[in-house]
């Protein structure tokens, strides 16, 4: 988690040293207008940016997993690049555009032209054609259409327009995916067209960008952000994400462990599956669905056979043991996942939420087949336990050597970190591997944090996809 959460912040402070490296801040005048050519400027360029970066995110690249240590955390990272993007252009747009509509309403005098464009041209004085200025462009009419600098100039006003539209899908997209009251389905299908609107994007910045930064650092770091994005993009609009990963198969069996909903489902992929390690996931794609993310409940083996425990938690999990049908065709692609139980503490505490056991049923069954020395206490917290489940868990974790909690919270309660403490022995010198709901996680990890519990000694996975 460390590492995620400095990206944003170490990368937005180049681009800012960057920026500042290339700015000429004589010619600021502290006018609003002056800032404001300024501020639309910076705000394009982080925005661009950051887009740029979340679409590179999204293609589920192997390098990029092992950077961001998971694609849970990949998927965390691409989904605050995104408000941040929201954030600062909205910014952009206002002091692009708004602008404009308070000199319309009375509330800005708009300033005398002085022969160019308001807001046009930053690092080099005004003409330069940057800064999406209050005026049509300075020189549009008699831009030399033979030079790079004068095409753009000619495209001004068009790349304003372009960009103004794409701002407004940007908005709209980014609040669908992060409502999660809209369905899974629903933003799955309205956000692959946040490739078309990043293009739209990148076509707006490169215009009305000042065109002197293409020539210093902060223009280079920009265009290369930019290539490898719309990369990202046409990859992303030719349907490639994942595909070197996906193998098909067919449904085997299932069954359905009725008092807490849980549906165990088999694929027999006729051993095409490239093999997995226990904590991983898998994107699984049913008869007439989107693919839907699912860790993998067994341990890799020879057959081909891969196990999912999946919860009824809605519309589409809830019906799904009615839907599928022995034979049915399926899609499985990953894994994914870097959930992966190595540490080099004494023992290890497993702290599973609900469906968040199915992280731990893999590791169980290896362990079963290779033992090992270290200690370990799984806590298995459900609020609709079924006694053939716990059943099921209980001879994994004997065969393991695992020793277990069961958790009823309608009868012990929520855990806390006080009742883990009090349960195992040497806690304080355990690392915690913890598969839940993110607001138990946040309790447990800030509890055992003011007990003394080192952060990195606390292991979750980010299961949200949006």
């Amino acid at each position: 988690m460390k590492r995620i959460n400095l990206i944003i912040p170490v990368t937005f402070t180049l681009l800012t040293l960057l920026w500042f490296s290339a700015e000429n801040f004589d010619k600021l005048t502290w006018s609003y207008f002056s800032i404001r050519s300024f501020v639309v400027q910076y705000s394009g360029i982080l925005a661009i940016s950051a887009m740029s970066i979340a679409m590179i995110l999204a293609l589920r690249l192997r390098p990029v997993e092992r950077f961001t240590r998971g694609l849970d955390k990949s998927y965390r990272l691409h989904k605050w690049l995104g408000i941040c993007c929201l954030v600062v252009a909205t910014i952009h747009w206002f002091w692009a555009k708004g602008s404009k509509y308070m000199v319309s309403l009375g509330l800005l005098e708009k300033p005398g032209r002085s022969g160019n464009a308001i807001g046009s041209g930053l690092g080099n004085g005004p003409g330069n054609g940057a800064g999406a200025g209050l005026g049509d462009g300075a020189g549009r009419g008699t831009a030399d259409l033979t030079t790079i600098e004068g095409m753009f100039t000619s495209l001004r006003h068009f790349a304003e327009s372009v960009g103004e539209w794409g701002f407004y899908l940007l908005v709209a997209l980014i609040i669908i995916a992060l409502l999660k009251t809209i369905r899974y389905s629903s933003f799955l299908n309205t956000h692959k067209i946040m490739s078309v609107v990043y293009l739209l994007l990148v076509f707006h910045s490169i215009i009305l960008i000042d065109f002197a930064y293409w020539q210093v650092p902060i223009g280079w770091v920009v265009a290369g952000l930019i290539a490898v994005g719309s990369w990202a993009a046409i990859y992303s609009l030719a349907g490639r994400i994942g595909s070197k990963n996906k193998v098909r198969g067919k449904i085997e069996a299932f069954h359905l462990y009725e008092n807490n909903r849980v549906l165990d489902i088999t694929i027999n992929t006729q051993q095409a599956w490239q093999g997995h390690n226990p904590g991983q996931f898998a994107f699984v794609q049913f008869k007439g669905e989107e693919a839907h993310p699912f860790t993998i409940a067994s341990v890799n083996n020879n057959s081909g056979r891969i196990r999912f425990q999946v919860k009824g938690i809605g519309d589409f999990t809830n019906n799904l043991n009615h839907n599928l049908k022995i034979n049915d065709d399926v899609i499985v692609e990953g894994p994914y996942g870097y959930f992966n139980f190595k540490s080099t503490t004494e023992r290890q505490i497993w702290v599973a939420g609900g469906i968040g056991i199915a992280a731990f049923t893999a590791q169980l069954q290896s362990l079963a087949e290779n033992p090992r020395s270290k200690e370990v206490d799984l806590f298995y917290c459900t609020q609709c336990p079924d006694s053939e489940f716990i059943e099921h868990i209980k001879t994994l974790a004997k065969q393991a050597n695992i020793k277990l909690h069961v958790i009823d919270t309608n009868v012990d309660g929520f855990l806390t970190a006080q009742h883990i403490c009090d349960r195992v022995s040497r806690w304080e010198k355990s690392d915690i591997w913890f598969c839940g709901p993110s607001n138990f996680a946040k309790n447990l990890q800030n509890s055992f944090a003011r007990l003394g519990l080192k952060a990195n000694n606390f292991h979750n996975e980010l299961f949200e996809m949006r």
